[in-house]
């Protein structure tokens, strides 16, 4: 099944109204201020850095460094859910504030650079080690820490709860975003499913030309059969006939379960006078399902595709099985597996992001099967597919219990 979206921070706010609201932020502050993601990592451009900083970043083990504290700050203010003062490897005071959308970590907006007041250099940043640590010239680090601002430690506080506040408004925008695709997005698969409806329709109807001549000549061939002592001719044109007759009269109907396993017998009854005993098959349904609704024609096109590109494949031929449980009350798997040639890794999964369906003499293929089954049930339901080269594949129907 489609597996849920895990966003990020780009995805949810546009980069460039990003970096505006964070030196917006900054220069109100005139303090430093970045945008990390979960791993540390700026996604927009440093606004109002210090010279001492941007030194420490230029080289190498600095930066490592920097991106390390910055993601841990951020990911102390996930965990606490709220704004965090902290001092970062060099001894300098930062605060960070979660950048999080419902239970989502994105990643953190962070600000500082800052001396606390009536604390001393020498308690706060020890330049000689960095010097050496980082390969810094200690002259150089030391010109620039003299200017670095100094604030009171209430000033540091009042400043948290202000990026916290920005941090929210950047999270709601975020939602705002959210909200908004998935409803263009449910907007557009509804369209895309009543096209593809209408188009099932349209081709329901074209198939439907004449039908009386083509079951008419079917009946003359199957008693002409009769007459001439063709005992299994008669009864293969008979199964055709009904076949084409379920497809036709049912094309937009949902059915019984017990109904459209009936007719898959007859589908495979043609199939084993074709192949003769290359195919095999097995058919094991739980008796309390059988009166549950399936849309009309969901398991040809899926038992199809198991013997042409499965088993026809394997010199022997092979085994096909279908079985159908119900679990929990509430909804029904149907598992039809082959253990044929299986399907090759790119195959698999390209087969639901097709623009056309698979083809077959229905004309509905795989996908569409599984459009049709989300279209009536819902997104929770439908196909899912696992196959292994020389194995074989496994197609999980899954279907609400409805009586």
């Amino acid at each position: 099944m489609t597996e849920p979206h895990s966003y990020s921070i780009s995805e949810i706010i546009d980069i460039s109204t990003l970096q505006s609201i964070q030196d917006k932020f900054s220069k109100m502050l005139d303090l430093a201020a970045i945008t990390v993601d979960e791993k540390g990592v700026p996604i927009v451009n440093a606004s109002n850095f210090t010279g001492f900083c941007k030194l420490i970043r230029n080289s190498r083990e600095g930066y490592r460094r920097c991106s390390l504290c910055d993601a841990a700050g951020s990911l102390k203010a996930m965990k606490s859910k709220s704004p965090v003062i902290y001092r970062c490897h060099t001894g300098l005071t930062d605060m960070a504030a979660p950048l999080m959308v419902g239970d989502t970590y994105l990643g953190g907006m962070l600000c500082g650079q800052v001396k606390i007041r009536n604390q001393s250099d020498k308690d706060i940043v020890d330049l000689k080690r960095l010097s050496h640590e980082l390969d810094i010239p200690f002259e150089s680090l030391e010109r620039e820490f003299k200017k670095i601002p100094t604030i009171s430690y209430e000033g540091i506080k009042d400043a948290s709860e202000f990026l916290y506040i920005f941090a929210n408004y950047i999270a709601k925008m975020g939602m705002a975003t959210i909200a908004q695709s998935r409803l263009l997005e449910e907007t557009r698969e509804k369209v895309r499913l009543e096209n593809l409806l209408k188009d099932i329709q349209i081709k329901t109807l074209q198939s439907q030309i004449n039908p009386h001549f083509l079951f008419n000549t079917l009946n003359t061939i199957a008693r002409i059969a009769l007459i001439e002592g063709a005992s299994n001719t008669e009864e293969l044109i008979y199964t055709l006939s009904d076949l084409l007759r379920y497809s036709l009269k049912n094309s937009e109907n949902m059915v019984k379960i017990e109904t459209e396993v009936n007719n898959i017998k007859k589908y495979l009854y043609i199939q084993t006078v074709r192949y003769g005993d290359r195919i095999k098959y097995h058919i094991e349904m739980d008796n309390e399902i059988l009166n549950s609704k399936i849309p009309v024609m969901t398991l040809q096109p899926i038992v199809e595709n198991a013997i042409i590109h499965g088993l026809e494949k394997k010199a022997e031929g092979g085994v096909l099985s279908i079985a159908g449980k119900k679990f929990f009350n509430e909804y029904i798997i149907i598992e039809v597996s082959d253990n044929g040639a299986g399907i090759p890794e790119d195959r698999l999964k390209s087969i639901f992001n097709e623009n056309r369906p698979d083809g077959n003499i229905t004309g509905l293929g795989i996908q569409n099967v599984d459009h049709r089954i989300k279209y009536y049930f819902g997104k929770e339901y439908g196909l899912y597919i696992e196959s292994r080269m020389g194995e074989g594949t496994k197609v999980f129907i899954k279907l609400p219990y409805v009586k």
